[in-house]
């Protein structure tokens, strides 16, 4: 059956999608066999584009491992209840990247803040200190690590305890700026101090682009079953061989925070939508997986842009 792209402008969503593709549930059933024939080009991906598997439980020098992607980790109470709630009392979900360029991005899927790390070390004592971009400085007192735990404690203004479990899978990119949450690839995120020209929020969107194209990427090398959006902002609806766009109405927060004001945001959204109508895609046949033909399509709507 021939794939084509088409839109369908829905009650409350604009859809780009393949014709004859069935329901959007992702299903087993729903995929090309895993060794069916196919060429895709990668375009976003610089360097090295191959990953890197940490082993062994413990490193003589934890620079060795302590540089990536790390969440909160899933055992109940092992971080304070505080730090699982942001400025506002929402439920937060808490992260850390940390890259071997002396980069961080702390809660990459919330409340982002991009700054510098460095340890400190006193004897066997090793304190791991953020500098956010306001040059506030932070103090994590690494309880444990190893290449699939990061325990953090530190104090709050109060002087209280606080912990952080953090959890890995051990794997991170051999090309830094390939990682989706590097910083280079999340300025989109940080809100501005000041309007933005029109050229400026385009560049924001395309940006957003590329991010997303780097983020169904990182998924399908790590081999997640399922892809978790928790926390990032929400600007597409994503379905299996589809991306939509809701009605600006239905825009959330989280796309507006990252511009200077609603205006701003809603001039970010038109450029986003425009090339999802403006434009045709191609939805490579023969994929193993139909993230690969999401993450393909995402390629060539930022090289329109």
């Amino acid at each position: 059956m021939r794939l084509l792209n088409i839109c369908l402008v829905c009650s409350s969503t604009l859809l780009l999608a393949t014709l004859g593709c069935g329901d959007h549930t992702g299903s087993r059933g729903d995929r090309p066999k895993a060794n069916a024939p196919y060429i895709v080009k990668e375009t976003l991906a610089t360097g090295d584009t191959g990953i890197t598997k940490l082993t062994g439980i413990k490193k003589v020098n934890a620079l060795d491992i302590i540089c990536q992607h790390w969440e909160v980790g899933k055992t109940e109470g092992a971080t304070s209840a505080e730090l699982m709630r942001d400025e506002a009392g929402d439920k937060a979900v808490p992260g850390l990247d940390l890259f071997n360029d002396s980069s961080y991005v702390a809660n990459p899927r919330g409340d982002i803040s991009i700054g510098t790390w460095r340890i400190k070390q006193e004897g066997k004592e090793m304190t791991l200190v953020l500098r956010a971009a306001d040059n506030k400085e932070t103090n994590w007192h690494i309880n444990e690590l190893n290449s699939r735990s990061l325990r953090l404690i530190t104090t709050n203004e109060a002087g209280k305890s606080l912990y952080l479990n953090l959890s890995s899978d051990g794997i991170v990119h051999k090309n830094k700026l390939n990682d989706p949450f590097h910083p280079v690839n999340n300025q989109w995120r940080i809100r501005p101090v000041k309007p933005e020209n029109d050229s400026a929020i385009a560049v924001r969107a395309r940006q957003c682009l590329q991010f997303y194209a780097l983020f169904y990427r990182d998924n399908i090398l790590r081999q997640q079953e399922k892809i978790n959006f928790a926390g990032l902002p929400v600007i597409f609806v994503w379905y299996a061989r589809g991306i939509g766009m809701p009605d600006w109405d239905d825009i959330r927060d989280s796309w507006v925070q990252c511009f200077y004001d609603k205006d701003q945001a809603r001039k970010g959204y038109d450029v986003l939508r425009k090339v999802i109508v403006d434009y045709e895609f191609t939805w490579v046949k023969g994929l193993p997986d139909w993230r690969m033909e999401t993450e393909h399509v995402l390629e060539q709507m930022w090289h329109k842009m």
